[in-house]
Parts: structure tokens; sequence; C-alpha cells
């Protein structure tokens, strides 16, 4: 009896284990950010944590996610020794009702120190400022004005030259210690907006909590490095650029540097960064194709008809994620989606970039770290060295100045976005300016500041209105009749070519006429570029040269009539 009894206990247990086995109890995993990918509107975070795993069903909880997310982007896998397969992804919230007390006093206690900190800077500057008026009452005295209490001393030469030279020291060491304060003031007065900002949101009620849960099944046990990537809102990066152009050499050195900040309440601290053009956040799909009609006013419905198309013109398309089951076996799984491809080796001081089809990405050759504080990180992403043709460009018309251009080609596997510019000619800053969005190999003007050596100007040298015939008897019409002048002056010691610009009037109706008469040098371009009126001429100048060009316009209109732009 004793032995049955035993072999049934041997078998209840055996059973209760092999439940325990299958059921097993949630895993929180110590999880830690290993790449994050920036956007111009967006971030996609890469989280990561290694765990052991026993087989059966397991809940791996990646708790305390700060920012907010969409649940649609979450995407998990992993490889390891473990046999697992995953079964979906989950986002849990909860809201935090209690406040974590020890922080809130920590930040009280720095808040009140950081105050009396300026309290003593302010009560410092107002003494500073007494001692500026007392030096004032000197600057009066060694200009003879006497104050009451010195009446009875006239002060010789000598002291006043003492004067003046202590009053100069004085000053100075006076300015100059407030000027400390100053900085020091307002260094005070980020730190405590930082402070306080920090407080604000410990202290608002129902902070929200976030955590990903990710169910798991496991085949075989052994370990697991588990991947979880999400996009989150509240981070951007946007370009910017040094180029250094070099007459010599005859091309230009363009530099990208890319500006990253953000806001998703979590800092990010030395971790891999990709950069990319892609804006995951805009909608995806085409708007629906819709007939144009023209019929008569109807106010309700054309407006329920611009509604309609507005609403279909920004509808944005984002599926759920789809967690189809699938096996993780060793040293196979999640490290060969799209994160494995941004793995490529970086070159020495740049990012490498590689063609995503619709964007570019860039990834940064060293570990990035960038606080949630909206400051901006410069980070180097690539260089390039582009051949160059110069020449100068002017429009008279809009400003007296020329600028040096150059027609350059970009590289087939580098996308431009729109930045700003800091322009270098011979390592001298000469100004700054702004690039538009560049397809890879698109040729372009690229624009690198004002050359004072070369002078442009614009005359109007003869204007002249006949409305009236022979005998004094007014004519139904006008004839407005304006003779220019534009100048180009090469006083570089090198020969240029110059791109000269014009805009010449052109008719919107058929009751003003135009003509344009006497042009001493015919342009090389009308209309240039599909612009109604715009000439173009080129020319080149050899040093010390200067060439010009006149023209005569002739407008014709009722005298009745107010001609704009005339």
């Amino acid at each position: 009896m004793r032995k049955i009894f035993a072999m049934v206990l041997f078998i209840c247990s055996s059973m209760f284990l092999a439940v325990f086995v299958v059921f097993a109890a949630d895993i929180t995993a110590e999880s830690h950010l290993t790449q994050v990918s920036v956007y111009p509107d967006s971030a996609l975070l890469t989280r990561s944590a290694s765990i052991e795993l026993a087989p059966g069903e397991h809940a791996v909880i990646f708790s305390d996610i700060i920012p907010e997310l969409d649940e649609n982007t979450i995407r998990v896998s992993g490889q390891g020794s473990a046999k697992v397969k995953i079964l979906g992804a989950q986002v849990k919230k909860e809201f935090l009702k209690e406040k974590p007390g020890e922080r809130v006093q920590e930040l009280e206690k720095q808040i009140e120190e950081t105050q009396m900190a300026r309290r003593e800077n302010e009560e410092t500057l107002n003494i500073l400022s007494q001692e500026r008026e007392f030096l004032s009452s000197l600057r009066f005295f060694s200009q003879g004005q006497l104050p009451k209490d010195l009446i009875t001393k006239v002060p010789s030469a000598t002291e006043i030259d003492g004067i003046l030279k202590f009053l100069d020291v004085s000053m100075k060491s006076n300015y100059a210690q407030n000027r400390t304060l100053e900085n020091a003031i307002r260094d005070i007065d980020r730190k405590l907006e930082a402070l306080l900002r920090e407080l604000y949101e410990i202290n608002t009620p129902d902070k929200m909590k976030r955590s990903i849960i990710v169910e798991v099944q496991v085949l075989k046990a052994g370990n697991l490095d588990l991947i979880v990537t999400y996009l989150v809102p509240g981070a951007s990066w946007q370009s910017l650029y040094d180029a250094r152009a070099s007459f010599e050499k005859g091309e230009v050195e363009l530099v990208s540097y890319g500006l990253v900040r953000q806001q998703t309440g979590e800092d990010w601290p030395g971790i891999d960064m990709v950069l990319s053009t892609a804006r995951p956040t805009r909608g995806g799909r085409m708007p629906e194709l819709f007939s144009w009609f023209l019929r008569p006013y109807q106010p309700v419905q054309a407006m329920r008809k611009a509604k309609a198309s507005f609403a279909m013109a920004g509808e944005a398309v984002s599926s759920a994620a789809d967690y189809a089951p699938y096996y993780l076996e060793s040293n196979i799984g999640g490290k060969e989606m799209e994160e494995k491809a941004l793995e490529a080796p970086a070159e020495v001081s740049y990012a490498t970039a590689q063609d995503k089809g619709a964007s570019v990405v860039y990834k940064i050759p060293r570990k990035a770290s960038v606080k949630a504080d909206g400051s901006a990180v410069r980070l180097p992403v690539f260089a390039q060295t582009l051949a160059a043709k110069f020449k100068y460009a002017a429009y008279p018309k809009a400003n007296p100045l020329a600028y040096l251009a150059s027609r350059v080609t970009n590289s087939k596997d580098l996308q431009l976005l729109p930045g700003r510019v800091n322009l270098f000619l011979n390592d001298d800053f000469v100004g700054a300016s702004r690039i538009d969005s560049i397809a890879p190999g698109e040729d372009f003007d690229f624009y690198l500041g004002v050359d004072e050596s070369v002078k442009v100007k614009r005359e109007e040298i003869e204007h002249k209105m006949d409305d009236v015939l022979l005998g004094g008897i007014p004519s139904p019409n006008r004839i407005v009749t304006m003779k220019y002048k534009l100048t180009v002056e090469n006083y570089k010691s090198n020969k240029i070519t110059v791109e000269l610009f014009e805009s010449m009037p052109v008719s919107g109706d058929e009751k003003i006429r135009v003509k344009i008469e006497n042009v001493s040098v015919e342009p090389k371009n009308k209309d240039f570029k599909d612009k109604k009126g715009v000439w173009r001429w080129e020319m080149e100048l050899e040093p010390k040269a200067k060439k010009e060009i006149s023209y005569t316009l002739v407008v014709e209109y009722p005298r009745n009539l107010i001609v704009e732009g005339l």
C-alpha cells in the first residue's frame, strides 16, 4: 500500500512540475537602448534584453517605457541558443497615483539652493551698481564738477591723472564682474527652469507608465537576446553644412552634419545612431483619385466637396503589427531584419550612407549621446569633394551684389536635405547660405556668398513721358520711355565668368504695349527657365575689365489707366 501511495505521489509531483514548467512566471527583463534611428519628425528606438529561458510559455516584460509610442509600430526579434516562438506583443499602460517622494524632496532642495544662489548673485550685482555710481561721482570730480564734501580741495594735475587711471581700471573690473554675474544668473535660470519642469512632471497626477509585454513559447531552453523596436514622437534631425571653396583646385568640399534634437522624456546615453531621410509618420498611400467637375456655384455642396477632397488628400494609412509566429534558432532570427542592414562598416570620421529606395540612411560611426532637453547635438554625417567651375551671378535690379556660384553634381549615393550652409573661401568664413533638397546625382547651382571684388550696377539714365499731341491736345495714350544701363566690373586678379540677369516688363493686358529697343548686347537667354521676361547674359571679364549693357523700354497704355508695376 505504501508503495502504491508513493508512486501516486511521485506521479502527481511530476505532473505539478510539468504544469509549473509550461506555465512559468512572468519575466521582467533588464533592458537598455542599443540603437536609435532618427527621422526628420520622429525616431525608431531599439531596446534589447538578454534573458535565460526555460521551456514553456512566458511573458517577457520590458518595463518603464518612458516615451509615448506608436503601438502599431512595435516589432519583436531576437537570437540565441534557445528555440523560441514569438506569440505576440502588446503595450500595458498604468497611471501612477503615488509620487516618488525622495526625488521630490531632492528636487525641492536643489530648487531652494539654486534660488538662494540667484539671490546672492543679484545682491552682488546691486553692490556693483552702487560701486559704479561712486566711480561715476569720481569721474565728475575729475572733470572739475566738485562734490560739496570736497569743495575745499582743488586737485593737482598729478592727482587727476591718478584718478583717471584708477577710474579706467576700476570701471573695467566692475563691468567684467557684472558680465560674469549676469552670465551666471542666466545659467542659474536655465538650471532652475529644468528643475521646475522635472518637479512639475513628477507632481503631475495620473502620470503614465508603459510596459511592452512580449509573449513567447520556449521549445528548447537557453539564452535569448530579445529586441523590441517602436516609433516615438518628439525627436528630429536637420542638416547643417560647411562648404569650403578652393579656386586653385577648382573644387568645393561639402561637409554635412546632422543636428539631432529630442524631447521624448528619455535620455539617449552612448548608443548607436542612424539618421534617415524617411518620414514614417507621413501617410504612405497616394490620395484617392477623383474627377474635376465644373458646375454652377452652390455653397453647401462646394463646402462638402472641399472637405471630402481634403480628407482624401490627407489620408494616412498605418497597419497594425503582424505577429505571425516564427521560430528563432541559434544565431538566426531578428538580427537579420532591417536593423542588420544598418551594420555596414563606418568610415573614419563620417557616417556610412545606404540607399533604402525611398530614403537614405546614415550610420554614425561612433556612439552618440543626446539629452531629452531639446538641445541640439551636432554629428558628422559625410564629406564629399565636388568638382566646380566657378562663376558669378548678379541680379542688380534686386541688389547690386555679385554672388560667387558653382555648378556641381551631387554624389550618386547621397541625398542632400534642405539646410543652412556655412561658407568658407580658402578657409575664410564669408557668410551663410541655404540649399534646397538635392537628389543623388542631381546637378545644382551652389552659391558661395558675395564677392566684393566684382562690382555690378543698374542705372536709369533716361525717363520721359509723352501724353500730348501737337497743339496741346491731350493724347488718348501715354508713352513712357526708359533707358537703363547695366555695368559689371572685375577687380580680381584672374579672369571670371559672370551671369547677369534682368527682368524685362511683360504686358498682362492687351491695352498695355511693351517694346524693348536698342539692346546693345543680345542676351544668351530670354524667358530664362520659362520665367517670362527674365533675360540672361553670360560674359567673361579679364582682370580690371568692365562691360556695359544698355537697352530702352517703351511702354504705351491708355492715359486713364493706372498701370501696376510701372
